[in-house]
């Protein structure tokens, strides 16, 4: 006679103690395991992030009021008399304002300038540039180390500006075309070597100092071509020249964005004598 087998007629869900107490046991040294690596993970970044740099220089940027300012753009270059070419290294500021340059190796040249700008804020470019009646800001100057310890500095923001965005259509064609701008500060700076500045007509933004400013056609596109579709430049035109033909002008003003679409007629424009154009005759498109 066969004596039925009881164990095997028990549900399978059901687990005797030692067998649920194994599973506990792997269930929990997996978790341990699991939480070691991340454990490990962590530390080795910790010691990546820990990693003392060797030479270079570090240092904060900061707005005007001593706060630390994030994601600015700080760039450092050369600047000694014998350089032939000044080499040039660009670096983002962290959460804190913190940066770091490494030291430029390749070159005989450790005396570097840094300046600092955020132009997504309006925070221009530090130091002194076309259109600034003054210094702006800070850039400082240093020798850089090429081992030990970076040099520590700070870089202070000065003014904000606006952005300027143009564009020119001309009448004839209805079509945006390309042109270079001749861009002059009213008043003029005192006492400055050069008091404008040239810009291609397309969408691309320029930050200004806070003014007024004359706006002038100085080169354009002919025959219908280098005209800007969906931010493609065709560049099978021809460029004609200009005796400085005055559009209206602009007022930047602190930290506000000007777009401004100028139109003109290429028909009506005199050009002057070039290699493109010898005589001097106007487009027709």
């Amino acid at each position: 006679m066969k004596w039925p087998d009881f164990d095997s007629q028990r549900p399978q869900t059901l687990l005797d103690e030692p067998t649920r107490l194994r599973r506990k046991v792997r269930s929990v040294k997996k978790d341990i395991v699991g939480l070691s690596l991340i454990l490990i993970v962590v530390g080795l970044a910790a010691a990546q992030e820990k990693v003392p740099h060797t030479g270079g220089v570090s240092g904060v940027v900061r707005y005007p009021d001593g706060s630390p300012s994030s994601h600015a753009r700080v760039v450092a270059f050369t600047l000694c008399e014998d350089d032939l070419v000044s080499l040039q290294k660009q670096v983002k500021t962290a959460s804190d304002g913190s940066f770091y340059v490494p030291p430029f190796l390749s070159s005989h040249c450790n005396h570097i300038r840094l300046y600092a700008e955020k132009p997504e804020d309006f925070w221009l470019r530090t130091g002194r540039e076309i259109f600034y009646e003054s210094d702006n800001g800070t850039t400082p100057e240093i020798d850089v180390p090429r081992t030990g310890k970076p040099i520590k500095t700070e870089i202070k923001l000065g003014k904000q500006g606006g952005l300027v965005s143009v564009r020119v259509r001309d009448i004839s064609s209805d079509h945006f075309i390309w042109a270079e701008l001749r861009i002059e500060r009213v008043p003029p700076v005192p006492e400055a070597d050069f008091n404008f500045m040239r810009i291609n007509a397309d969408s691309s933004a320029e930050l200004l100092p806070a003014g007024h400013y004359n706006i002038f056609l100085e080169s354009y596109s002919c025959h219908g071509k280098n005209y800007f579709t969906d931010s493609v430049r065709l560049e099978d035109g021809k460029e004609y020249f200009t005796d400085r033909v005055r559009l209206e002008p602009l007022t930047v003003e602190v930290g506000k964005k000007v777009t401004k679409d100028f139109s003109v007629d290429v028909r009506a424009i005199k050009p002057i004598s070039s290699s493109q154009n010898p005589e001097g005759k106007p487009c027709e498109p």
